[in-house]
């Protein structure tokens, strides 16, 4: 049998600490709509995504592997941050825990509802891209879950309108809630719908396919009764068609050229997970480090070392999906900045007695 999951890395100077996933939710079940704000110069106006109309949730989704699931932060003594973790001005709570003044057109306080659990949540209510400033923002959350802070961040991009500018956003839906890529006893489906966007904005006339990586190859997929169900720019997943956690990709094509948008599923039935063990502590790697992995399976059930020998194999990809040498497994800082970002699939797969 084999099982696999996927880390990620990024390449920053500062060396941020480890971060948990950010889930999101668009107030109105938005499915062609990303966090990215392009900014039109001439008529200084967004163009898309247009907050003040399209309303959109942050929430924390720390993922505990040897649980199994996602958790649930501790409230007390939690916080959002607006671009610096750091700073207390930055602080968008007050001591009381409610959204402070000069913050309230742009974010409002809420909570999501997911799987069963109430997460806290910030809501984009306002946007963040205006005419004195179109650099990136970044939204942080920081708590602590069984006594370790957890930290999350939120990248949104801000960038003013190119007329060429292609990006194959893909939009998760669970049979839960918007958003959950997860598939868990309480999310037997996950839907991926890819959509090829100029400046933000959808184009007519792309032509989509859906590949899966397969031992370090891109393999097209089709409906498989029970394993998937693929239709043009969408693709359904069922328990049966993943194992661990596994990478997708959607192509989009348009006047002959292939714009790629990569997607992870996990599957927490299995009964078996991969604990990858990577040497630094944060997905943040800094300059002159390299990352090495030292990972081990375990049994779900018990948490406990699974028996029996497992071999290992790693696959490295870059943020369109092209395959990225790596020495000895060892990915470096230069590894991941020319990459943009790497996507590290590990596979496990026991040897037959």
């Amino acid at each position: 049998m084999s099982i696999s999951q996927i880390d990620h890395l990024y390449a920053f100077d500062d060396g941020d600490t480890l971060t948990p996933a950010m889930g999101i939710v668009w107030e109105n079940g938005e499915t062609n709509l990303g966090l990215q704000q392009y900014w039109n110069p001439s008529t200084e106006k967004v163009i898309a995504t247009d907050f003040s109309l399209h309303h959109v949730s942050l929430f924390p989704r720390p993922y505990s592997s040897k649980q199994g699931s996602i958790v649930v932060p501790e409230t007390e003594g939690q916080q959002w941050y607006y671009n610096n973790p750091d700073s207390e001005t930055a602080a968008i709570l007050d001591d009381d825990g409610n959204v402070k003044t000069k913050f309230a057109g742009m974010f409002a306080k809420t909570t999501i509802e997911q799987n069963g659990k109430t997460f806290p949540a910030l809501k984009i209510i306002g946007n963040l891209a205006t005419k004195e400033d179109h650099t990136d923002k970044y939204i942080y959350y920081k708590s602590t879950w069984s006594g370790r802070e957890i930290m999350c961040q939120q990248l949104i991009p801000i960038q003013e309108s190119v007329g060429e500018s292609y990006k194959v956003l893909v939009s998760v839906t669970g049979e839960d809630g918007s958003g959950d890529n997860v598939l868990s006893n309480d999310n037997d489906w996950v839907q991926l719908t890819g959509a090829l966007q100029r400046a933000g904005l959808d184009v007519s006339g792309a032509t989509y396919k859906w590949q899966k990586l397969v031992s370090g190859d891109w393999q097209n997929l089709s409906t498989v009764e029970s394993l998937q169900e693929v239709n043009g720019a969408v693709l359904k997943l069922y328990n049966a068609g993943v194992e661990g956690t596994e990478l997708f990709r959607c192509v989009a094509l348009y006047n002959s050229v292939e714009y790629y948008g990569l997607q992870e599923v996990s599957d927490v039935h299995d009964p078996f997970y991969i604990e990858i063990n990577r040497s630094q502590p944060s997905q943040f790697i800094s300059v002159g480090q390299t990352v090495s992995y030292d990972p081990k399976v375990y049994e779900r059930s018990t948490g406990k070392l699974a028996s029996g020998t497992w071999t290992f194999t790693y696959t490295f990809k870059d943020k369109n999906g092209n395959s990225v040498n790596v020495t000895d497994n060892k990915p470096t800082y230069q590894n991941i900045k020319d990459a943009g970002s790497l996507a590290v699939s590990i596979r496990a797969d026991k040897t037959a007695a």
